[in-house]
């Protein structure tokens, strides 16, 4: 007994190391964490989502369908996403800014693995490592396009800057050599990219020349317009389950330890039986004849006269038309035709037996009458 117990309380030690170690973190695995407009963490995008509906625009989430950018939408923010944008979705997006639209990457990884990196591309825009030992803690406002109302820095904490080929670009935060925000005009539409997603994070809202900044960008739509935070690139793909709830957060991992408990203790602790013996009566072989009174009596109590009537209704049809190289969809007046010009009497008695399977006031009695004539019928060929 002690020994069995100490082999229980290894097992569910070693369990628990397990679950800990392959289990979900606090946010790795689930959809949202940083720049998710559901999160409300420091680093989430909650507070920007209620401050431009609080301000009168139209705010909405792209998540639980595929990628697809209205063109009704005047502002797409991409807030450090956790997948990489396909190069389908970024050709996407870039023709719906070339059409007008109005778009915010925020994006502090450098190299193209970053997840917008692909996204950036379609800009001819990259996020590059700043030169040896340079950061930038708070980078200073370049641009007046930036100054109604007016902000000063903006507080980024950053190692990263945006490089481009591209002639028409607006450094509009960092250094003209390393910007660290810029903007750039792409067809009818423009396109805002930061290195850093402290400024629009929830934390960093607070700050005035951050939310001036804000104030700024919303310049470039219509007043009311609609604003759409991109969720399908944070994980936000398919409506939640039970098997996502189960694999994908830690409360499910747990309920799933606790079931696992529960069923070792069973097992360790129940008492083991034999095989089962079954009764005499289900080993017996059930005959036809029970099987056919069975349904027989269950169609009876069930009052399915109708259906008897149309099952044999239509096996009287399917004999005759087969006797008589007819189709068996052709209607009642061609096959009695057909049966009169070869045997008139017969014609006569199948047109009753017809009739009375319309009979919707048949009983039972007349319904064994009934079926007692079609054997005969189909007897005689």
């Amino acid at each position: 007994m002690i020994r069995r117990d100490l082999m229980l309380l290894v097992v569910l030690f070693a369990g628990l190391v397990a679950l800990i170690g392959l289990g979900p973190g606090r946010s790795e695995g689930l959809p949202g964490g940083n720049g998710s407009s559901r999160s409300s963490e420091a680093g989430g995008t909650l507070a920007l989502y209620r401050w431009l509906g609080d301000l009168g625009y139209r705010v909405e989430r792209l998540e639980y369908r595929a990628f697809e950018v209205d063109p009704r939408v005047d502002l797409l923010v991409v807030f450090n996403p956790r997948e990489r944008y396909s190069r389908d979705d970024a050709e996407a997006v870039a023709a719906w800014v070339e059409a007008g639209g109005t778009l915010l990457i925020v994006e502090p990884r450098s190299g193209l693995n970053a997840p917008a990196a692909s996204l950036l591309e379609a800009f001819d825009l990259k996020v590059e490592p700043l030169p040896a030992e340079g950061a930038f803690g708070r980078a200073p406002i370049l641009q007046p396009a930036l100054g109604a109302p007016a902000a000063t820095q903006l507080n980024v904490q950053t190692r990263s800057m945006i490089t481009s080929e591209r002639t028409d670009l607006a450094p509009l935060a960092g250094s003209n050599a390393t910007p660290v925000m810029i903007g750039v005009q792409h067809g009818e539409g423009y396109i805002f990219a930061i290195t850093s997603a402290q400024p629009f994070s929830n934390r960093g809202l607070r700050e005035r020349d951050h939310a001036a900044v804000v104030v700024n960008i919303l310049r470039r739509i219509p007043p009311g317009g609609t604003v759409v935070f991109d969720e399908i690139h944070h994980g936000f793909v398919v409506e939640p389950s039970m098997r996502t709830l189960l694999l994908g957060t830690p409360w499910g991992w747990a309920t799933l330890y606790l079931g696992g408990i529960v069923a070792g203790y069973l097992v360790l602790t129940g008492r083991r039986f034999g095989q089962p013996i079954p009764l005499r009566a289900e080993a017996d072989r059930r005959s036809s004849a029970e099987y056919l009174a069975s349904m027989a009596g269950l169609l009876r109590r069930a009052g399915k006269r109708e259906y008897l009537r149309d099952h044999y209704r239509t096996t009287l049809r399917r004999h005759l038309t087969h006797s008589y190289g007819l189709s068996p969809d052709c209607d009642d007046a061609t096959l009695l035709a057909t049966i009169k010009a070869v045997h008139p009497a017969r014609a006569e008695s199948v047109r009753d037996l017809l009739n009375r399977l319309n009979d919707p006031a048949t009983d039972e009695a007349s319904l064994l009458r009934i079926v007692a004539a079609i054997d005969e019928v189909r007897d005689t060929g």
